[in-house]
């Protein structure tokens, strides 16, 4: 494997809600020539290692997580490429609790401070563009979906490249 590999440890929704975020993201990134991914919450970015250790740290973590709802609400931006555009998620103390077991799980204490979102474009536009996407959009996008699963991504390279490495179904 080469050095320097990133890996994420996501949430993603399912079904119906799963089905409406895919479209609203492709339908954005279809218009605005931008990378497709899929729709997910971020528990835990930048993680980096030999490829099964990472797989085991994820199995623990989700080994100690119980099935949550993460609740969508406002849409927002910031001048960055991967929070272009996005919703943000309630700060709920399941998800807190399980951004904290996984930055123990993999070391990641100096990460920046966790802000929960899913992100619905990847790019660089101007600011008034994106209050233009915004008000198409909606100011919130108040969607809530049940999270029964783990998911570890290779996200190391373009969106393009992104691959499930592996998933693990929460504690019941």
């Amino acid at each position: 494997m080469p050095a320097g590999e990133k890996y994420s440890l996501w949430f993603m929704p399912t079904g119906d809600v799963c089905a409406r975020l895919s479209e609203i993201l492709q339908r954005l990134s279809a218009r605005h020539g931008a990378p497709e991914f899929p729709p997910h919450v971020t528990l835990l970015g930048g993680c980096v290692g030999p490829r099964c250790e990472l797989i085991c740290k994820s199995a623990q973590v989700a080994a100690g997580i119980r099935p949550f709802p993460i609740r969508l609400g406002k849409i927002d931006f910031f001048d960055e490429y991967f929070r272009c555009l996005f919703v943000r998620a309630a700060l709920t103390k399941p998800l807190q609790n399980a951004n904290l077991a996984a930055r123990q799980a993999f070391d990641s204490r100096c990460e920046p401070e966790f802000m929960p979102h899913l992100s619905l474009l990847y790019g660089n536009f101007p600011p008034s563009l994106k209050e233009h996407m915004i008000a198409e959009l909606g100011q919130r996008l108040d969607i809530q979906f049940k999270v029964r699963s783990l998911h570890l991504y290779r996200t190391h390279g373009a969106p393009g490249q992104w691959r499930r490495v592996a998933s693990f179904g929460l504690m019941i």
